[in-house]
C-alpha cells in the first residue's frame, strides 16, 4: 500500500495571495504595517517562524492574528486554485488505487470548501495539526502501514516528515525556496505536480 499525504496551502492549494490579502486586511485594521515583498522573500528562505520572530509583533499578537486570518480565508478560500497540474496528478495517482490525504494546520473547513469548489475530491483522509506537532501527527498516520510518503512545499514539512522516518517530496512549487527545501535533505524535489507519477519509492 503507497499513501502519498499532501500538506495542502502551497503544496495543492495556491492559497499565498490570499493569505498575504486576508494578513494585510487585518493588519491594515491594526495599523500595523502590511506583509512586503521584503517579508516574502524572507519567509521563502528562512521560514516563517524565522520571520515572525524578527517583526515586530508580540507573540500573542501573532497568534490572534493567525487565528483570525484563517477564519478571514474562510469567507474567501473558494477564491483560491489549484496549482497548474495538480489535479491530474491527483487524478493518475487515484487510478493507481493509491491511498490519498492532506495533513494541515489550515482548518479542516476551508479545506473541504476548496476542495468541493474546485472539484479535487480524490482524498481518502484529511487531518489537521498545527506545525509543532506535525511530525506526531504523520507518526500517527504511518502506523497503517506501507510507503508513507510526506509532500509539502516548506522546509518544516520536510524536517517533520524526516523526523517521522518517511519519505519526503519537496514540492518546489511553493512557498520556500529550493535553497532553503535542500537544505532539509528531502528524498526528491520536484519542479512540477506530474513528477509525483514518476518518485523512485
Amino acid at each position: 500500500m503507497k499513501t502519498y499525504c499532501f500538506d495542502f496551502d502551497g503544496t495543492i492549494a495556491d492559497t499565498l495571495p490570499l493569505i498575504v490579502k486576508s494578513a494585510d486586511f487585518l493588519l491594515k485594521k491594526e495599523n500595523e504595517k502590511e506583509i512586503s515583498g521584503e517579508v516574502l522573500r524572507k519567509i521563502r528562505e528562512e521560514g516563517i517562524g524565522e520571520t515572525l520572530k524578527g517583526l515586530d509583533i508580540p507573540l500573542y499578537r501573532l497568534f490572534f492574528l493567525y487565528l483570525r486570518i484563517k477564519r478571514k480565508m474562510g469567507e474567501e478560500i473558494a477564491d483560491a486554485k489549484p496549482y497548474e497540474g495538480v489535479e491530474e496528478a491527483l487524478r493518475e495517482l487515484r487510478k493507481k488505487k493509491y491511498v490519498l490525504g492532506i495533513l494541515t494546520s489550515n482548518s479542516k473547513e476551508n479545506v473541504l470548501k476548496f476542495l468541493e469548489h474546485n472539484n479535487l475530491q480524490f482524498f481518502d483522509f484529511i487531518e489537521t495539526s498545527g506545525t509543532p506537532r506535525k511530525e506526531k501527527s504523520i507518526k500517527k498516520l504511518k502506523r497503517k502501514g506501507g510507503i508513507f510518503v510526506y509532500i509539502g512545499d516548506e522546509a518544516r514539512d520536510i524536517s517533520a516528515g524526516r523526523k517521522a522516518g518517511v519519505k519526503t517530496v519537496a514540492a518546489a512549487w511553493g512557498l520556500s525556496s529550493r535553497r532553503a527545501l535542500l537544505k532539509e535533505r528531502p528524498d526528491v524535489l520536484i519542479e512540477r505536480p506530474s513528477e509525483l507519477l514518476n518518485l523512485p519509492f
